[in-house]
């Protein structure tokens, strides 16, 4: 399976942008020209105007007018569907059924045979079955939202995996989170055979949201999409917007991001086509 279009189209971003900043569809409407109908239709798929309205979306917003308009027009990034491999690492993604289209990554040190699973949303004889010949030492959660967390019993019950995530998303986790053995937070570091993780807190989407990397590699949950992010409003939006453009997008460019939802991407490529990221 591979992904066509980004998780988020024109019509997500609007959305979340204007829901995170409190706007209501009249106020946006009245700020940009446009009916309160027309903005609904924008939200729902049904229009996606001219780029002079896109523009002034834009502004009213604080988005990025360059880079909506090369959203609505169907960018998406390059590589999206590649697996990532060199001489230390490889990583495979999973694309899951979890009530909703998730995915879920499996890395693996090359130097060691060990591995780690990231995200284990649903479908867990899928997951185990990617894993077979891998000794998998640590589940690493980037939140706790149960698209994320699905499968996480089984998976643990059959790898006896450290199971790594925030105690800020303990609450989202329900019972699950009574599997978690390392409670992470940003600083908490952790290998996985000769890689060495590193890790970030990315509230936001969720309180406990957390980004692991191993350079060149950065797995963001749903902190960070292709084009878009995860939904948040007021101070939580805003904080989620800081918090990847200082410690996302200030990694390396080069930097592969491996999203909760949707196509792989790149620090690089977000840079330049992520319409929040002004």
């Amino acid at each position: 399976m591979a992904y066509r279009t980004l998780e988020d189209f024109f019509g997500d971003i609007v959305g979340k942008a204007r829901r995170g900043q409190g706007i209501s569809e009249s106020e946006l409407a009245q700020r940009v020209g446009l009916s309160v109908r027309q903005i609904g239709q924008i939200e729902s798929y049904e229009l996606t105007p001219d780029d002079q309205a896109i523009c002034r979306l834009a502004d009213a917003l604080h988005l990025d007018g360059k880079k909506l308009v090369e959203v609505a027009r169907g960018w998406v990034p390059a590589q999206g569907n590649a697996a990532f491999e060199d001489e230390n690492m490889r990583v495979d993604r999973l694309i899951l059924d979890a009530g909703m289209t998730v995915n879920c990554y499996v890395l693996k040190c090359k130097v060691s045979g060990k591995g780690a699973v990231i995200d284990p949303g649903g479908q867990a004889q899928l997951i185990l079955d990617a894993i077979a010949d891998i000794q998998v030492t640590h589940i690493l959660l980037t939140h706790g939202h149960g698209d994320h967390v699905g499968a996480l019993e089984a998976v643990a019950d059959t790898t006896q995996a450290q199971v790594c995530g925030c105690e800020r998303d303990f609450a989202l986790m329900a019972g699950r989170s009574r599997r978690v053995t390392e409670r992470v937070d940003e600083g908490w570091q952790t290998a996985i055979g000769e890689l060495g993780i590193d890790t970030v807190s990315l509230p936001g989407h969720t309180g406990g949201g957390i980004g692991y990397y191993t350079s060149p590699v950065f797995f963001s949950g749903d902190a960070l999409f292709a084009g878009s992010l995860g939904g948040a409003r007021g101070d939580a939006y805003r904080g989620q917007i800081q918090a990847v453009r200082a410690k996302v997008l200030s990694l390396p460019g080069e930097t592969t991001i491996f999203p909760g939802h949707g196509p792989i991407t790149s620090v690089v490529q977000e840079l330049a086509h992520n319409p929040y990221f002004v």
